[in-house]
């Protein structure tokens, strides 16, 4: 690699990246087709997820990731191509996931664009507001009496012995 032109380097990584995505994409879309068909059940495995970690060797992030974008792409397809080109990563599609409709998704993927996971994170936030928590309101502890034998007055005290001389 050494050996590389910095302009042919760049290229390579580019083209090596644009390759990656595609190769993404159709594992993602075998996860899906395999999913969909239930092929993990034959092979003993009781969930995708499991065929996955177990059979595929992926890490749980790894599956998770995977299983969530399939399942989501089957439901709307043109994350398929955003993911390919690269507009989008697996990371925020996940996130989106649950907060796609056929109405709203056009929209929401478009402003998902390029964007970092604290940006999708604020998005999912607009997408699903929570309301503000209740309102605080508690009583504050009774303060405590300053207690000193001056100021007791108790009655029940009784004041020094003066006669008794030391020694005695």
């Amino acid at each position: 690699m050494r050996s590389l032109s910095n302009a042919e380097l760049l290229r390579r990584l580019f083209a090596s990246l644009k390759q990656s995505r595609r190769n993404e994409v159709d594992l993602i879309t075998l996860i899906a087709e395999v999913d969909a068909r239930k092929l993990y059940a034959p092979e003993g495995k009781p969930s995708m997820f499991q065929y996955c970690t177990e059979v595929l060797h992926l890490s749980e992030q790894e599956a998770y990731l995977r299983i969530t974008v399939s399942r989501a792409s089957r439901e709307h397809p043109q994350i398929l191509p955003m993911l390919r080109d690269g507009r989008l990563h697996l990371s925020s599609v996940a996130r989106l996931t649950k907060h796609l409709t056929p109405e709203n998704r056009d929209e929401v993927l478009a402003r998902a664009v390029h964007r970092s996971r604290r940006q999708i994170e604020e998005l999912v936030a607009e997408l699903e507001p929570r309301p503000d928590g209740p309102p605080v309101i508690r009583k504050l502890p009774a303060p405590r009496a300053v207690s000193s034998p001056a100021m007791a007055g108790d009655a029940g005290a009784r004041p020094p012995d003066t006669t008794a001389t030391p020694g005695t």
